[in-house]
């Protein structure tokens, strides 16, 4: 079969790999370079260069069960991190981290004596347990988690301080915009990633060599066309196939794997059918700037606070202004101290206030997409729309926006059109199509689609 793969994020460099095994594959990318979100920047210094990620970043074995087998396909190093958080408010008024020295939860000594920090900590043991006991009931209301949060009377401090300071970095968006994630997703994200625990927590890993790292070994190994500066601009279809257009013209194929993002891959489609539409409409994005740079004062303003991954928030309320995430690369990536020497190195997205400009890096800006009730509904009727009149959907959209789950997206999409060109190791993915499964590309003998 002669298939397209648009975008080479997870998703599309995932679906591409694959399918190139048996398959004439051609992948088009807007951008100069291959890998979206993996992307790492070399910075030199006197005493060597330092590949920083500025996207993707962490893994772990236990949430990303097919990534983790993939990537040890392709030969590539793993390193332990750790995860630990730290949360500034209002320019450092209020602070305090919490990782496996319960002590940093006072990181801010005068917090012993706030009843308001006390009365969250205390809220904090008692939304674990209850999320925990609703998840084993299996009994979830099907509410948003600030609705959640509120018929049960919890304090605005730990709304705003501890779970919006938590799931905002993750999902980047405001406090107020946590607050519309309907709460069944919320908890079983939280729980199967261990956030609901003090301890006994996933061991978070990052790639050696940054994690452009990946992108490097599987294009060396792919046996397909990688087209860069290839922008498509439209997705049609007519008389059995699907046509792709670039500024180079307009090119027939069998089947096309759109990888981009949802609300991207709807602008491309000539031909939108109402489901299309109505699916692909309604995965919300949010544009966000990231900087590395060199700005300690974008860390807590107190040293013991210092995490991993900060929230900085402008304030202590529920607010539409997006979550400020500041990564501390030197932990985070475990950056050789005898090339960094005595400079810090952080990636911030959605800074309060700018790095100085002096210490800036490189910056760039990334989409990620927005949970609301309606996204989730959308995610749910995905399937009436995989394969219809020769094109497939991938893509980290379709749940919660991760690495893993833009993996996952392909490796259904490569199941679907051609079981045996996916790898021994898929894990937890239902590859069987909907009964009303409309792809009817011409197939070979060889590559058997699934019923």
């Amino acid at each position: 079969m002669k298939i397209a793969v648009i975008g080479t994020g997870i998703s599309g460099l995932g679906a591409a790999h694959f399918l190139a095994r048996r398959h004439e594959v051609t992948v088009f990318e807007q951008d100069s370079r291959a890998g979206g979100h993996t992307n790492t920047f070399d910075v030199a210094t006197p005493r060597g260069t330092l590949a920083i990620d500025t996207g993707f970043i962490v893994c772990n074995p236990v949430n990303y069960p097919n990534f983790y087998p993939f990537l040890n396909e392709l030969g590539v190093r793993l390193q332990d991190t750790d995860m630990s958080l730290g949360v500034s408010v209002e320019e450092g008024r209020i602070e305090w981290a919490g990782d496996e020295n319960l002590a940093k939860i006072f990181a801010q000594p005068s917090l012993m004596f706030s009843p308001t920090h006390i009365r969250m900590l205390l809220a904090v043991v008692r939304f674990n347990k209850q999320v925990k006991q609703l998840l084993a009931d299996d009994a979830l209301p099907d509410i948003t988690l600030g609705e959640f949060l509120e018929i049960n009377q919890y304090p605005m401090a730990l709304r705003v301080r501890y779970v919006a300071a938590m799931a905002g970095p993750i999902w980047s968006t405001s406090t107020a915009g946590v607050m519309e994630f309907p709460f069944p997703a919320f908890a079983r994200f939280f729980e199967s990633h261990g956030l609901l625990n003090v301890y006994e927590r996933p061991q978070w890993q990052t790639v050696v060599g940054g994690s452009r790292s990946y992108v490097q070994k599987l294009l060396a190994k792919f046996g397909g066309e990688m087209r860069l500066n290839a922008k498509v601009l439209q997705l049609r279809r007519e008389n059995g196939a699907a046509f792709v257009r670039t500024s180079a013209g307009e090119e027939r194929f069998d089947a096309v794997i759109c990888a981009a993002h949802s609300d991207q891959a709807l602008t491309l489609l000539q031909d939108a059918s109402d489901a299309e539409r109505a699916i692909l409409g309604n995965v919300p994005y949010a544009k966000n700037r990231a900087y590395l740079h060199t700005d300690k004062t974008l860390l807590p303003r107190r040293r013991w606070a210092w995490s991993s991954w900060n929230a900085i928030l402008k304030s202590d309320a529920l607010t539409d202004e997006p979550i400020g995430v500041t990564y501390w690369m030197n932990q985070l990536q475990r950056l050789p101290k005898a090339i960094t020497g005595d400079t810090q190195y952080i990636v911030s997205l959605n800074p309060p206030r700018l790095p100085d400009p002096a210490s800036v890096l490189y910056e760039v800006d990334y989409e990620h997409p927005q949970y609301n009730p309606a996204t989730i509904q959308a995610q749910a009727r995905l399937a009436e729309i995989q394969g219809q009149r020769h094109i497939w959907w991938a893509g980290a959209w379709t749940a919660y926006g991760f690495h893993e789950d833009g993996f996952k997206s392909a490796l259904r999409v490569v199941g679907a059109i051609d079981r045996d060109c996916l790898p021994p190791y898929v894990s937890g993915i239902d590859l069987q199509l909907p009964s009303n499964d409309r792809f009817n590309a011409p197939m070979d003998s060889a590559a058997p689609a699934l019923a």
